[in-house]
């Protein structure tokens, strides 16, 4: 029994399937962020990363590796011009601070938090690679704790005037805490 060619045309369109549309517009974009060993993505700071990975300042893409003000083994863990110190990744402000980072107290690039309080806010410390990211080790009221950085107070937890405070004797500025 002989099919007819309109009926073997349409068998064979569907034996070979009309492609994955997704995987054609992959293509069609100019490589999609693709290179010969995997896709990467463009970036201009280390939080436009997923966890795990920072951006390259150079080439303006994630890679894997340690951020800085992350916990390291040493300092070849750290970003270029970063090395370990007190058992975190550290650049001095003398280097340049990347994208997303401000310099701190110490003279050190800290990640700027735009909206994000510091996990370790409030904690007594001695230098603000202590505070982890997005904290600066502050003494505004007779001791030494981890603050989160501002510049305006609607930077701020609540938004509130005031609430963006300057540090004695900086020219830095970080949110009151309750």
């Amino acid at each position: 029994m002989r099919l007819p060619v309109t009926l073997r045309l349409a068998l064979l369109v569907l034996w070979m399937g009309p492609g994955c549309p997704l995987d054609i517009q992959v293509r069609e974009e100019a490589d999609a962020g693709c290179t010969g060993q995997g896709c990467v993505l463009a970036c201009l700071g280390d939080r436009e990363c997923p966890e795990g990975q920072r951006c390259d300042d150079a080439f303006g893409q994630c890679e894997p590796g340690l951020r800085l003000t992350q916990p390291c083994p040493d300092s070849v863990s750290c970003p270029p011009l970063a090395f370990c110190r007190e058992g975190r990744c550290a650049r001095p402000c003398s280097s340049g601070c990347p994208t997303g980072y401000l310099c701190g107290p110490e003279s050190q690039c800290i990640e700027t938090c735009e909206g994000l309080t510091p996990e370790t806010l409030g904690r007594f410390c001695e230098s603000s690679l202590e505070c982890a990211r997005c904290g600066f080790c502050a003494d505004t009221d007779g001791a030494k704790k981890c603050h989160q950085p501002c510049q305006a107070d609607a930077e701020c937890p609540g938004g509130e005037p005031g609430g963006c405070q300057l540090i004695p004797l900086s020219t830095l500025r970080v949110c009151r805490q309750p």
